[in-house]
């Protein structure tokens, strides 16, 4: 996972937040502090696993049976 596309999902969820406030709306996440940071460390959780996950070699790749477009193509 690249750092824009972590950098893209908090400046997305910082301009969610403006715009409920803005409008008078309720924001779309816990309303307390506690739960935002459960909210905050599942996602850097989530993006910890991915990064592992992805530099690490696909151990299985060899029993997939693949996607269907691959196979029309070869």
């Amino acid at each position: 996972m690249s750092y824009s596309k972590v950098l893209l999902g908090l400046i997305l969820s910082f301009v969610t937040g403006v715009g409920c406030q803005l409008l008078h709306i309720p924001v779309p996440s816990p309303p307390v502090l506690t739960g935002a940071f459960l909210v905050f460390m599942m996602s850097v959780g989530y993006w910890l696993v991915d990064r592992f996950f992805a530099s690490r070699a696909a151990a299985s790749k060899p029993y997939c049976g693949g996607h269907a477009i691959e196979k029309e193509r070869k």
